[in-house]
């Protein structure tokens, strides 16, 4: 079971030994911790409930950390980041070497336009887990906020790298090559976005201003389309293909 932080996909933690503290765990919190810690299929709004049973119980403080950070994932995925946060945060007071809770909570403040306290979260994370492609993604945007491209573009080829079919990682480093003037470079990996996941609305958005500005009306037009079937209320697509329209595209 995954969900999505900042701009990349991280996973559910594992059962850390869901047991209570010096005694047999009861069947109910068995069933919960089956539940939180996602061996047991279930919606993200009960696997919330069952999180809530398992950071309740008297449970090691491994345990209530896992629990709390897949709570925090499951709020992320209807959309409740300020729970998310505040759980993130728990999870690393009993457990701050939390790897994934710190590439979490920074994808959380990338989200927020927070970008140092993002760039301070992932850059202990990727130093826990130097693998860790989400954490190298979600800093790179973190520089890109900050206006900081080159160290943004190595970021997201580090991220490449390390997950060389990440549709999100190709689509922003596009936008960061779109920063610094590369124009081929930022078609390359706009191109590779949208062949790796035809539902990538910002390379699709990016990929139409670049078809303007090679003066590509049509290939323009159609991007601009894309992003509208993806989000029919999108403004700024909206804006470009009434703007082509009048230029007689």
């Amino acid at each position: 079971m995954t969900t999505t932080i900042g701009a990349a996909a991280i996973s559910l933690a594992a059962a850390l030994t869901p047991a209570t503290a010096g005694q047999k765990a009861s069947a109910d919190l068995n069933t919960a911790a089956g539940t939180c810690f996602g061996k047991t299929p279930a919606s993200w709004p009960n696997l919330i409930l069952a999180c809530d049973k398992v950071i309740k119980a008297n449970v090691n403080p491994a345990t209530k950390a896992g629990a709390y950070y897949n709570r925090g994932s499951a709020y992320m995925r209807i959309g409740g980041g300020a729970n998310a946060l505040a759980d993130f945060t728990q999870a690393l007071k009993l457990k701050p070497d939390f790897g994934r809770a710190l590439q979490a909570r920074g994808g959380v403040y990338v989200g927020q336009g927070k970008f140092d306290l993002a760039i301070s979260d992932l850059t202990k994370a990727i130093t826990i887990d130097p693998k860790s492609s989400a954490a190298y993604n979600n800093r790179g945007m973190a520089h890109l906020g900050k206006k900081q491209t080159a160290k943004a573009i190595a970021d997201l080829t580090k991220a490449i790298e390390l997950e060389p079919n990440d549709a999100t990682s190709y689509a922003t480093r596009g936008s960061a090559y779109m920063t610094s003037g590369e124009k081929t470079k930022a078609m390359a990996d706009l191109n590779k976005a949208v062949q790796l996941d035809s539902k990538q609305l910002v390379a699709y958005f990016n990929r139409g201003q670049l078809h303007l500005a090679n003066g590509e009306k049509a290939n323009a037009k159609a991007d601009f389309q894309a992003v509208l079937a993806l989000a029919p209320n999108h403004k700024e697509a909206k804006t470009q293909l009434d703007a082509i329209a009048k230029a007689g595209g």
